[in-house]
């Protein structure tokens, strides 16, 4: 059976992969823009992992059926779903004994780089995928969609890393030089 001439069983896939999509992307912005503190942000991220869940296996599924054309799309969705579940399970299970282990107080860092990473590469998915079929973003050189949401989405997360991620031991302050010069 065919809808606007694709087979049934790449359509509904690719229905509600672009729904998951656009369900990820407007939940990854306001996810990001919400105050980080115990309720609404955490909440919202649960729903962002879930929905680059179905991202993620509806891009399995539609990459696998046309495998020859979209196997680096696969790729990407490896990639970002598995930046997602990283920066989703490292503050999920930031209490543990392993993860205090690796991260110590450093988890926010692996959390902002895993989770905006993510975001990165579905938005890079997005457009390697789909700008050729988008006026006037069609007449920019393919190899733009590649490198583009990174260079937009990095400063971004140099933002985040350097307001939330617990401060190492910085410079020190003027009265502990003056500390310090004493006790020489």
């Amino acid at each position: 059976m065919f809808i606007f001439g694709i087979p049934l069983s790449f359509f509904i896939p690719l229905v509600v992969h672009a729904w998951a999509g656009l369900a990820t992307g407007v939940l990854g912005i306001v996810t990001f823009c919400t105050p980080k503190r115990q309720e609404r942000h955490p909440r919202l991220g649960t729903r962002y992992l879930w929905a680059y869940t179905l991202v993620f296996l509806t891009a399995t599924v539609l990459s696998v059926q046309r495998w020859s054309v979209d196997a680096y799309l696969f790729g990407l969705a490896t990639l970002g779903y598995g930046l997602a579940l990283s920066g989703y399970a490292v503050r999920r299970f930031r209490r543990e004994p392993w993860i205090r282990r690796i991260f110590g107080k450093q988890w926010v860092i692996a959390h902002i780089v895993g989770m905006i990473g993510s975001y990165v590469v579905l938005w890079t998915a997005f457009y390697v995928d789909n700008a050729h079929l988008i006026p006037l973003l069609n007449q920019v050189p393919p190899l733009t969609f590649w490198v583009l949401p990174t260079l937009i989405g990095l400063p971004f997360m140099v933002l985040s890393i350097s307001r939330f991620a617990p401060k190492m031991g910085g410079p020190l302050s003027k009265s502990n030089m003056q500390r310090n010069e004493v006790a020489l």
